[in-house]
């Protein structure tokens, strides 16, 4: 169905944060296009930072503090009481929103919490993952209590309608966790070429010979330790440049622990910490490779980005979403998740030749194609 046939809606999306990352981000891409086609979107943030640059989205900061109360569950009530009042007073001009759509794990439960219907949960990363990550170390009964009630949580929250970024994460909800969700389906994040390719093309004080990137959030799951060891293995003389921002002490620890491992490999002298970017697509354009060394992911926006400008890129197979974007001759680029010497022959071959990044391959990842989706599922859900 066209837009212009479409019905103009309102549509509210809820972010935890504005800090510098790719969910986030594709956030706001989603209130751009919205906007773009003749509807009015809103950006619900749930507590700052605000990092990213907004452009005309309307944004509505839930609150000025992370934390409402001590207590957890005091705090998740507060937190849903004002997401109420933020919305009623929006919708005080008649005009109720027609849905949400919730972009992170504190959003998902909170929109739940504040009663908002219907929510779209966009589902974002291996739930799989994740659920390993909360069991960690439990063995016996022990393992099967923790688990059982992880489980349950999610399927507590998780029951509703949800929108999967890949197909691989579709199938590993539905046949490997067991979710029973009212309604899933997958639609890919939307991105807007014409801004990425304009983005690109801006001055920024790049090296000046050629490099390796990795763009992301400094965090244990982007496994940025693996590619400083696959680097190392590989025995180049190209610089290799870590673009991104920390979050928490955990962050900063991390970060710490990567700057300790670069020395230990002698390897300091060629690695660049280039802390986080507002716009980060000028240092991938002129980039020669893009290597992504992470655990899981949705779907890798950060991926997608690099082929839509043009730079080259290699990648872990991990769940999920690689290999939904690395297709055809491109998937002999994908290498085993937590596999140095693997992700060091494909760093190499990559940069020693590289085959054509044809259009073809990206058309799918077009924001109006999402947009759309979106709005055509919202209506097939609200004639049930």
């Amino acid at each position: 169905m066209s837009s212009e046939n479409q019905q103009k809606r309102r549509v509210g999306l809820f972010v935890d944060s504005l800090m510098g990352g790719g969910a986030e981000r594709v956030a706001l891409n989603f209130a751009e296009k919205f906007i773009e086609l003749g509807h009015d979107a809103r950006v619900f943030v749930l507590h700052p930072p605000i990092e990213h640059q907004v452009g005309n989205v309307p944004i509505h900061l839930v609150s000025e503090h992370e934390r409402l109360a001590d207590w957890r569950p005091l705090n998740k009530w507060r937190y849903a009481r004002r997401i109420r009042r933020l919305v009623r007073d929006i919708e005080a001009d008649g005009k109720p929103f027609d849905f949400f759509i919730s972009n992170a794990e504190d959003s998902d439960r909170l929109t739940r919490m504040a009663g908002l219907q219907p929510v779209f949960i966009r589902y974002r990363n291996s739930l799989v993952h994740f659920l390993n990550a909360k069991v960690g170390d439990a063995r016996g009964f022990k393992r099967i209590v923790r688990k059982t009630r992880w489980l349950n949580k999610f399927r507590k929250t998780y029951g509703g309608h949800l929108v999967t970024v890949s197909k691989a994460l579709q199938d590993e909800l539905i046949n490997t966790v067991g979710l029973k969700p009212a309604s899933i389906t997958t639609i890919y994040n939307p991105f807007n070429f014409e801004q990425l390719r304009r983005l690109a093309a801006e001055p920024a004080a790049t090296p000046t010979q050629p490099y390796i990137i990795y763009a992301a959030r400094l965090t244990p799951r982007k496994r940025q330790d693996l590619l400083l060891r696959a680097y190392a293995l590989a025995d180049i003389s190209l610089p290799l440049v870590l673009l991104g921002g920390v979050s928490g002490p955990e962050g900063v620890a991390y970060e710490t622990e990567l700057r300790k491992l670069a020395a230990d490999l002698g390897i300091t002298d060629r690695v660049i910490f280039e802390g986080f970017h507002q716009n980060p697509y000028p240092w991938v354009k002129k980039a020669a490779l893009f290597a992504m060394s992470s655990d899981s992911e949705g779907l890798p926006t950060v991926l997608i980005e690099s082929l839509i400008i043009g730079t080259p890129v290699v990648s872990t197979d991990c769940p999920t979403g690689p290999s939904e974007i690395l297709t055809g001759n491109l998937a002999t680029f994908l290498s085993p998740v937590d596999d140095a010497p693997a992700l060091a022959r494909n760093i190499k071959r990559a940069l020693q030749s590289y085959p054509a990044i044809d259009g073809e391959r990206v058309e799918r990842f077009r924001s109006d194609y999402t947009i759309r989706s979106y709005l055509t599922h919202y209506e097939a859900i609200s004639k049930r």
